[in-house]
């Protein structure tokens, strides 16, 4: 009884173990030769690997020598690099622009043909000019531009009806009709400037009124 009750379990585990053994051997490989569980730990550890799988085989050569001279007791002066501040065209920083101008100015101070490079423009002009040029419109000799403004106004003006109107006499554009055109005929009643447009749309408020029943509402 004893050996039979022993024997039942181990018949199981044996069972169990070949139902996996064979479950791995017949696992599909998907077209790589391997089974699913070999092919997803090979390519956990290729993922987790640092190191290239394939090494290119590098060929190293050594440096060459260096070209001495034949003599070295007389050897050339180095060359002067063109980014440096000798280099006529290095670019002047302000502060250097600054000084040169106050060396040059203070040099020539006594000159009477001396032409700076800045000047005042505020120091020279009069202190009536200065006054001026804050609200009116002065000129250079500090007069004022009333009576140049009130013209500039007027030939404004004039260009403006000329464009808004045009000039019965003379042709500007060719989008305006010919001269010929212009002219009116001889019964034609120039001096009649018609009704008013508000007048005819008074009558025509007053006509759809009159016109309005019942019946246009009403369906029968």
């Amino acid at each position: 009884m004893r050996a039979r009750g022993f024997a039942h379990p181990a018949a199981i585990a044996v069972a169990a173990a070949a139902i996996a053994l064979s479950g791995c051997v017949g696992s599909p490989t998907y077209g790589t030769d391997k089974p699913a569980d070999q092919q997803l730990l090979e390519d956990l550890t290729g993922v987790l690997s640092l190191a290239p799988k394939d090494k290119k085989n590098i060929e190293y050569k050594p440096r060459p020598e260096l070209v001495k001279p034949a003599s070295t007791a007389a050897l050339p002066a180095p060359q002067d690099g063109i980014v440096t501040a000798s280099n006529p065209a290095w670019p002047e920083s302000p502060e250097q622009r600054r000084a040169r101008i106050r060396s040059e100015a203070t040099i020539n101070s006594e000159a009477y043909n001396f032409d700076p490079e800045v000047t005042d423009d505020v120091a020279a002009v009069t202190p009536t000019q200065r006054r001026h040029t804050r609200g009116d419109p002065v000129d250079v000799n500090g007069n004022p531009l009333v009576d140049i403004n009130r013209g500039g106004r007027d030939e404004f003006n004039r260009r403006l009806a000329e464009r808004n109107q045009g000039n019965p006499t003379n042709r500007k554009y060719l989008s305006e009709p010919p001269l010929d055109y212009r002219v009116p005929a001889a019964s034609a009643p120039t001096d009649d400037i018609g009704e008013d447009e508000w007048k005819k749309k008074k009558r025509r408020e007053n006509n759809a009124k009159e016109g309005w029943g019942w019946e246009d509402i009403l369906p029968w």
